[in-house]
């Protein structure tokens, strides 16, 4: 089957995404203008805002991408002959990999500062996304359906997961309070966080 050839407009948006990509890497997110953004993808300022009317927007679009290849790219579908924990244990390193990003990150305090100011606008670009459906969930539901963990509502039980692994890898190195983990501690909080998550809800 031929691929739809790409407009003009989705080429200039390419290229915009991709040049912003370009100008946080070199310059960092809070050192990158909409001016240094339209040098890199080779665009006016004009083109630029014309798909993006601020750089926060911007931001949030390459939070989603960046989101979508870590986490709806990645499957690891449930094994019933499989140990639960270190299947669970899998889902969490792609987590906690991602959460480590120093991109993700800075990127994630920018998105974060914009929607303090704008909440409505950010919920309007950002919201519909998050609640797609993970491997993490799909995985959840699929160890409920088989009996081995506890039935309640997927989402709560991946919100608890999250939050547990939020709690150390993601909002102290946010507000920069401390620093992105190691790789030693990160193997120590996904399984302090697989075991505690397990003891209450396996069934045994």
């Amino acid at each position: 089957m031929t691929e739809a050839k790409k407009t003009r407009s989705e080429l200039k948006r390419e290229a915009i995404l991709e040049g912003a990509r370009n100008a946080f890497q070199q310059f960092g997110v809070g050192n990158t203008s909409m001016d240094k953004i339209a040098e890199m993808a080779q665009v006016s300022k004009r083109t630029v805002y014309n798909h993006f009317p601020s750089k926060e927007i911007l931001v949030t679009h390459i939070i989603k991408e960046i989101w979508g290849n870590a986490i709806l790219g990645f499957d690891a579908p449930y094994d019933a002959e499989r140990d639960l924990k270190s299947q669970l244990l899998e889902l969490v390193d792609n987590q906690l990999n991602l959460m480590g990003q120093s991109e993700m990150l800075e990127l994630t305090r920018v998105a974060l500062a914009h929607c303090l100011y704008n909440p409505d606008n950010f919920e309007s670009e950002i919201s519909d996304f998050f609640e797609q459906e993970t491997a993490m969930i799909r995985w959840l539901k699929s160890a409920m359906d088989d009996g081995k963990l506890k039935k309640v509502d997927p989402l709560l039980a991946n919100d608890q997961i999250l939050s547990l692994l939020k709690g150390q890898a993601l909002w102290p190195q946010l507000l920069h309070a401390e620093a992105p983990l190691s790789k030693q501690q990160q193997i120590a909080l996904a399984e302090a966080t697989v075991d505690m998550f397990l003891s209450y809800y396996r069934i045994c």
